[in-house]
């Protein structure tokens, strides 16, 4: 929970900072935070379908090799050790294949925060662009500023969100 609050609270600093800076930063902000929302609402659906379905491959997993290790000398004396190997690899297989889709939604999600956290430093940038030709308002300090403080967004939206 403090890793969160800490996390939080720098995401909507760095997003107050830029903001003040350049209140036309204000359209992106809005862009990438609702982006944001929707993703990890997404996220989280199938995060928890996919962790539930991990609980039920890893229970058949355990059951089988429970009731292995406790029917050994059955299965030795009747020279099944193939068939449980067989067995308790099809298990293991479908538990394999659950954890590697867990570890693909992860990866499927953090590039999409990045390609959120890209659009809105591209934004950012473009905008304080747009307003330094034209209206000379803002001195270069105060875009390296803003910019520095927006890709350091990347890695805090991911575990903030």
């Amino acid at each position: 929970v403090l890793d969160f609050l800490v996390c939080l609270s720098q995401v909507l600093g760095t997003i107050i900072l830029v903001v003040f800076i350049n209140p036309w930063s204000f359209i992106p902000a809005i862009i990438a935070t609702s982006g944001m929302f929707f993703l990890r609402y997404r996220y989280v659906s199938c995060s928890r379908d996919l962790e539930r379905l991990l609980g039920i491959t890893r229970s058949s997993m355990y059951s089988q090799l429970t009731s292995t290790i406790h029917g050994l000398k059955v299965i030795r004396s009747y020279h099944a050790e193939n068939i449980c190997s067989k067995e308790f690899h099809y298990h293991l297989d479908n538990t394999t294949r659950v954890k590697y889709m867990i570890v693909t939604l992860s990866r499927w999600s953090a590039m999409r925060f990045d390609w959120i956290t890209l659009i809105f430093i591209a934004l950012v940038t473009v905008f304080a662009i747009i307003i330094r030709t034209s209206q000379h308002q803002f001195s270069v300090v105060e875009i390296a500023l803003t910019l520095t403080y927006s890709l350091n967004l990347m890695s805090l939206f991911q575990w903030t969100i």
